[in-house]
């Protein structure tokens, strides 16, 4: 129910930095680049995005949820930092893995929040 949310904060992150020449994903399509980060967007981040609310539901090992995120949003962040060293990302316009880090807290926060609006009407409707 998630991966489609977090499919589209991914989409809308990805276009945002896109669009002010922040990043480049290789291969690179030079009529429509967002094409480049379609994998990464409908694959792995929404992957990604439904395994932090599962994580964060079940707490492994007694693991707080703000663990949790902390741990996706560091690891997600290494995961580019590896790509960053391969050379599959290239950043520019002054963006670094700083900045990397922060959007993907910033979009974390938002799957979660939008993971809390959706149990609510999923309570709603089970209670009717």
């Amino acid at each position: 129910m998630i991966s489609p949310i977090t499919a589209v904060i991914s989409v809308f992150i990805n276009v945002v930095g896109f669009y002010f020449d922040f990043w480049h994903y290789k291969p690179e399509f030079q009529k429509i680049e967002t094409i480049s980060a379609m994998p990464l967007d409908v694959g792995l981040f929404a992957v990604l995005g439904a395994l932090l609310i599962y994580t964060s539901i079940r707490k492994p090992f007694g693991v707080h949820p703000i663990v949790t995120f902390l741990v996706f949003s560091l690891l997600t962040t290494l995961m580019e930092f590896v790509a960053l060293k391969f050379d599959l990302v290239t950043y520019s316009n002054g963006w670094n893995i700083g900045w990397t880090f922060i959007s993907y807290s910033i979009a974390y926060l938002l799957v979660i929040t939008a993971w809390r609006a959706v149990r609510i009407k999923i309570e709603l409707l089970a209670n009717h």
